[in-house]
């Protein structure tokens, strides 16, 4: 029996660090926010880190916004005046919607996530409320 309890604390210590390593998508978003320029990132999906690539190959670019507040400029005490709350889809699809505290929703940005290469990731962004956007269409010169 002891060596079986034994055995089991090995193999629980060896996942450890792995089930440690896998964040919840708010955790991602969050991770999005502490960034200091949002057009590289490791939460972004493939497809979607190639869309801002190739919206910066262009001379002025799609995107002149920051996102992930509206426009609104990030400040150093801008996340904590944050909420996010999360909405799974499904085991590979989550939703993350953020705004501020107290907000009404008119400032609201909300993030699909999905799975890739074993962890969440970004998939795309938009706004609701007053000023509605899609990022990717965004990206893609589809809107402004």
């Amino acid at each position: 029996m002891t060596k079986a309890a034994l055995a089991i604390g090995i193999v629980w210590l060896g996942l450890a660090p792995a089930l440690a390593a896998e964040s919840s998508p708010e955790t991602v978003v969050k991770k999005l926010y502490a960034e200091p320029h949002p057009k590289r990132s490791t939460v972004y999906t493939k497809r979607l880190q190639g869309l801002f690539d190739a919206d910066a190959k262009q001379a002025n670019g799609n995107l002149d916004f920051d996102y992930r507040l509206n426009g609104e400029p990030m400040k150093p005490d801008t996340v904590k005046a944050l909420t996010f709350k999360e909405a799974t889809e499904g085991k590979d699809q989550a939703k993350v919607t953020v705004q501020r505290k107290g907000g009404n929703g008119a400032q609201a940005i909300v993030y699909d996530l999905v799975r890739e290469d074993g962890g969440w990731k970004v998939s795309d962004a938009h706004a609701i409320g007053d000023r509605k956007w899609q990022l990717s269409s965004i990206l893609k010169g589809e809107a402004k």
